[in-house]
């Protein structure tokens, strides 16, 4: 209990610290007349892993940085099929919420020659991506997923994605008031983080450490990516687009989300009962 109570406040200490970074770093621009640089948002993502670093030492959490962080594969083929099939999944849902938006009529899917060239350097560009989205991984679905663990999956995975969420309102609102974000790409973009952070805590736990979500997350393209926008975006696509995303998103973290057996079921044989990882613990 002493050991769950501390992690809980690592926890809330993290939550805090990293809120109040992130919305110092983005307000400070707009107040001395300066646009927020393109660089911020790739740099920023560093921060949740520094402060989570911080905790961690300071919490003295037990089993090391490479435990709070989940950065153990498992093997150099678990490592690469989670990376592959969670960054194929993420392809699959934002080229499928493209296509049914075209469908309905709510958008246009780019030529099919812009859509080759983006295909050729999905890989290229993930490896390259990850090496920022790595920063906010090891801290949101590696130290706060793991210090989250008691609540059970949705219950923590949905408290992580909706401060994931805030961590980016910051971000989001200072670029839509500053005209370098149109400001419906601002709010959707912001929303649909909540599902993908679902998918991302999901494909973590499936596969036992953060890699695939930090490939995941380093897929540099949405649905919005695949369809022709005017300038502005019309609307309704970009909320047609976001709306399906989101959808099939959650579908995505309900296929990969644990299904937890109780112990009686798994040694006699019986079917297999799904129940939370807290229930699960208060068995053992």
């Amino acid at each position: 209990m002493q050991r769950s109570n501390n992690q809980l406040r690592a926890a809330a200490v993290f939550s805090i610290a990293v809120m109040a970074a992130i919305t110092a770093i983005c307000l400070a621009f707009p107040l001395v007349n300066i646009t927020l640089p393109g660089w911020l948002p790739m740099v920023g993502r560093w921060i949740p892993a520094l402060i989570s670093l911080a905790v961690i030492f300071a919490f003295r959490l037990p089993g090391g940085v490479l435990d709070w962080w989940s950065l153990r594969p498992g093997g150099a083929r678990r490592l690469i099929s989670g990376a592959l099939i969670s960054v194929a999944m993420l392809l699959v849902i934002y080229a499928l919420a493209a296509a049914l938006t075209a469908t309905v009529g709510a958008g246009q899917l780019q030529p099919g020659e812009i859509l080759l060239q983006i295909l050729v350097l999905v890989i290229p560009s993930v490896l390259i991506s990850s090496l920022s989205t790595f920063g906010e991984e090891v801290a949101w679905r590696g130290m706060l997923q793991k210090a989250l663990a008691g609540w059970g999956f949705w219950r923590s995975s949905c408290a992580i994605a909706a401060l994931w969420v805030a961590f980016h309102v910051p971000l989001h609102g200072v670029m839509a008031a500053q005209g370098t974000l149109p400001g419906t790409v601002a709010l959707t973009s912001t929303l649909v983080l909540f599902p993908l952070g679902l998918f991302l805590s999901a494909v973590t736990i499936r596969f036992g450490s953060v890699w695939p979500a930090v490939f995941g997350h380093g897929l540099p393209l949405t649905a919005l990516n695949l369809l022709v926008l005017g300038d502005p975006p019309a609307s309704s696509t970009v909320w047609t687009a976001s709306a399906l995303s989101a959808l099939l998103l959650f579908g995505g973290a309900y296929f990969f989300a644990p299904v937890v057996q109780t112990r009686r079921a798994r040694v006699q044989g019986r079917p297999q009962v799904q129940r939370s990882e807290s229930e699960e613990r208060v068995d053992d």
